[in-house]
């Protein structure tokens, strides 16, 4: 319970997230769309159906059942956001393959007694169509309209002798069958196709695990969804959940949505913006979980060397652990504090350093020194590959000698520790950055960009498109 007191007023809840979807984030959706339909509509049977026909000598009724797409070439999709917070969806050219049994009930035909079924053949070309969405107050995708048309529509029908009889009104069967097909192009989309992206976007929230002991995450979900002519925007809330609890907190004025239009636009196909509140909240939990801590371990923390190390900045060491390697336990004492500037991040670190003996020694303490160090540092940094790595150039660093168990100490021996903190700080920010940035999306990434805005972080990516295709298996 401390630790959610103490939480409280660093928590941001707020628009904390922000997905853009530019140009070529888009047309990588309409790729999306591409193979879900290519998958998903030879799996459909279409509804069956019954024509009337009338010839100089019989009429009757034909009924079309077992109506299905065989073979289905996507059509060439486009997506285009509106000022008017509607998406619209137009497709062109595209191919499919449609088979269906038919069969007639006339009293003239029965008469010849010749078999009254068969099978209809049909090549179906060019799919021209619109679909308008706009998005529901729960954040939901709903249609607005949409309106299809087959542009060329070839059939053959075969089986029987009827079959001759009924190619006499082939024109007319073939209005229906069109007909057919493209209502039932849009009653997929609408019974099948929106529930989908709907569900996509029902997979927020995001979890990012801070902890598990304490149990802490940070919890991304939807908070609204804009549009513009130029891109789609996905505002998404932070909150963190601490052993289950909630931690609320007043929201905070958010500035980022306002801050990004100031960017230029990104050639990559997701930016993704987090806030600083957010970026504070996070460092802010994972110190109270008292994971913002680390053992030092390096050649320099050597008792005896040749040149340099800290058995000849401090004597006193050498004399008490001849031929010893020592170790730094790091941990920050207070939340680290963070300002987003642009190109760098400010970062003001309070934190504590044990120097121990490893492994331990029989008659010598467990902690030789430990000296606090405050210290302001600028940070940049950048990924490759998904890897992180952080830069970090030291601004300020005060220390202070808290205990001793060997002796005096000069001023000389607690700059040198403080230096060794240089890593510990490099590898804490490599960590933070790499999980709950770069690993934490739940989409593959690829051609990454990190950079440091005012008030913000943004992560420029592209999607790795096979390996989405795959998930659609």
């Amino acid at each position: 319970m401390r630790q959610l007191l103490l939480l409280l007023p660093i928590v941001a809840a707020s628009q904390a997230v922000v997905i853009r979807l530019h140009d070529s984030g888009l047309r990588a959706a309409a790729n999306f769309t591409r193979q879900w339909l290519h998958m998903a509509m030879p799996q459909f049977v279409l509804p069956s159906f019954k024509q009337e026909f009338s010839t100089s000598f019989a009429t009757g009724r034909m009924a079309v059942t077992n109506l299905s797409v065989r073979r289905f070439v996507s059509p060439l999709i486009r997506f285009r956001p509106t000022d008017h917070s509607v998406m619209y969806m137009s497709t062109m050219s595209g191919y499919a393959q449609v088979t269906a049994d038919w069969s007639v009930d006339s009293q003239v035909l029965s008469m010849l007694r010749i078999p009254l079924d068969g099978q209809i053949q049909a090549q179906m070309t060019g799919l021209i169509s619109e679909i308008a969405m706009q998005i529901t107050p729960d954040n939901s995708v709903e249609m607005h309209h949409c309106v299809a048309q087959i542009r060329d529509l070839r059939l053959s029908l075969s089986g029987s002798m009827a079959a001759e009889v009924l190619h006499w009104f082939r024109n007319s069967l073939t209005r229906a069958i069109r007909k057919q097909l493209e209502q039932e192009y849009c009653d997929t989309m609408r019974v099948h196709w929106i529930p989908w992206v709907s569900e996509q976007l029902a997979q927020f929230p995001t979890n990012i695990t801070i902890s598990q002991k304490p149990s802490v995450v940070l919890t991304e979900s939807p908070e609204s969804v804009a549009m513009t002519s130029q891109f789609v925007e996905f505002r998404l809330r932070s909150d963190l959940i601490w052993d289950g609890h909630l931690v609320e907190s007043t929201p905070q004025r958010n500035k980022t949505v306002m801050e990004i239009d100031s960017v230029s636009k990104t050639q990559r196909m997701v930016d993704i913006f987090v806030d600083e509140e957010t970026v504070q909240s996070s460092i802010a939990a994972a110190h109270f979980a008292d994971h913002l801590k680390t053992t030092i371990e390096s050649p320099f923390l050597d008792t005896q060397c040749d040149v340099l190390c800290l058995g000849t900045v401090v004597p006193e060491l050498a004399r008490v652990l001849p031929n010893k390697t020592l170790t730094i336990n790091a941990k920050t004492l207070s939340p680290p504090i963070i300002a987003l500037t642009p190109d760098k991040a400010l970062v003001f670190l309070n934190a504590s350093l044990d120097v121990n003996p490893q492994p331990k020694t029989d008659g010598i303490p467990d902690s030789l020194l430990t000296v606090n160090v405050e210290t302001e540092f600028a940070l940049k940094v950048e990924v490759n590959k998904q890897k992180v790595k952080g830069n970090l150039h030291m601004l300020n660093a005060q220390a202070t000698l808290v205990d001793s168990k060997v002796g005096l100490i000069s001023q000389q021996t607690v700059d040198f520790l403080v230096s060794m903190s240089t890593p510990f700080l490099e590898d804490a920010v490599d960590m933070w950055v790499g999980r709950y940035l770069v690993d934490a999306p739940d989409f593959p990434t690829t051609n990454e960009i990190l950079t440091i805005h005012r008030g913000f972080l943004r992560y420029e990516v592209d999607l790795n498109i096979p390996q989405l295709m795959n998930r659609l298996v």
